[in-house]
């Protein structure tokens, strides 16, 4: 494999991480949700330190019966944390800040806090396009004035027929926590994800180690714009519940 090619292929695998997360905030729903129960989680393997950059923890671990790793993120942003669940919640500006994202939406409401989400993935030209289908559901822990955006792959009858090749997000989220009275937010992201396809695994290990440092850095970015505009509704329940104070 060429270098340019190489860069190319760890280009899109740098974006397991950030499709299938982005859910907008969706209105009270009553249809019954047709997500399969999520998936058992990981096992509770040692993570492993493998990075330490820019303020940016990198972690591995490795998946019992997987042949892919899982790997984790930790970092600071200098923002609230209203501020940076609005930025991961927009679908309608994830193109910004997702690389090589060509379409995000949300094909079920399933609750005021859980989605079913499609996301559709441009690649280099040497691979056909990817695309997600991932059950996405906000935790709320006011006493630990954190917010958690678990995601996992289901089929739903509503995702769209296409001619990409389906991957799967076997395990993933977005942890945020407020700190330093709501002026900073810790967030911890992890992600397990099985492009499919023809991809070898050692490739994807290779490259999808990159992911935590380029997606923190990339949300970093994403939430310094001016014109960033706070979900009012999840401004005013996290001011309530003290994640601010």
């Amino acid at each position: 494999m060429t270098s340019v090619s190489r860069w190319r292929v760890a280009r899109w695998l740098g974006l397991l991480l950030a499709c299938g997360v982005l859910m907008g905030l969706p209105a009270r729903a009553d249809s019954p949700t047709a997500a399969a129960p999520p998936a058992q989680a990981p096992p509770q393997v040692p993570w492993e330190k493998i990075g330490d950059s820019d303020g940016i923890l990198v972690f591995r671990r490795e998946v019992p019966g997987s042949p892919l790793i899982a790997f984790k993120g930790e970092g600071i942003i200098n923002a609230s944390i209203v501020r940076v669940a609005s930025v991961i919640t927009d679908s309608d500006r994830a193109t910004e800040w997702v690389d090589s994202l060509t379409e995000s939406k949300i094909i079920r409401q399933v609750s005021e806090t859980q989605t079913v989400h499609y996301d559709h993935i441009g690649t280099p030209f040497v691979l056909k396009d990817r695309d997600f289908v991932s059950d996405c559901k906000l935790e709320f822990d006011p006493s630990k004035k954190n917010i958690t955006l678990k995601m996992h792959a289901v089929k739903d009858p509503l995702a769209p027929t296409t001619n990409y090749v389906r991957g799967e997000l076997i395990h993933s989220s977005f942890s945020l926590t407020s700190i330093d009275h709501g002026t900073k937010t810790r967030i911890v992201a992890e992600i397990h994800a099985d492009p499919k396809g023809s991809v070898a695994h050692w490739i994807v290990n290779l490259f999808q180690k990159r992911w935590p440092h380029n997606t923190i850095t990339r949300l970093r970015a994403q939430v310094a714009k001016p014109d960033i505009r706070e979900h009012p509704r999840l401004k005013a329940e996290l001011g309530q519940h003290g994640y601010l104070d």
